[in-house]
């Protein structure tokens, strides 16, 4: 993977939806609810590590640092959203979509 990753990415649910997240530091990540995942590569050929939903992203820290090791080219990227149903439809439409296969967190 050639060049640094994005500061926004688009990732798509199953349903056709998609989800706009952006970038963030790992130690940034805030005690407000919300999607994150962890995902490497370029549109078309991205790899979804980890998919979380949380009523605080600050509970992922953890799992998302042993991802990022995991994965060096990869990066951090939240979607804030504090209703439970929206953050919960939303990482249920991502793991059928283009999350399947990743490591998930929280709502499942």
């Amino acid at each position: 993977m050639a060049g640094p990753m994005p500061d926004f990415i688009d990732l798509a649910g199953a349903s056709g939806a998609a989800y706009r997240f952006r970038r963030l530091a790992p130690e940034s990540l805030p005690a407000t609810a919300g999607n994150l995942v962890v995902a490497a590569g370029r549109t078309g050929r991205r790899q979804v590590v980890l998919c979380a939903a949380l009523p605080s992203l600050s509970q992922a820290a953890a799992a998302a640092a042993r991802a990022l090791k995991g994965h060096p080219a990869a990066g951090l990227y939240v979607r804030l959203n504090v209703a439970r149903a929206v953050r919960d439809a939303e990482h249920a439409d991502l793991l059928a979509g283009e999350a399947s296969g990743a490591e998930t967190l929280g709502s499942d």
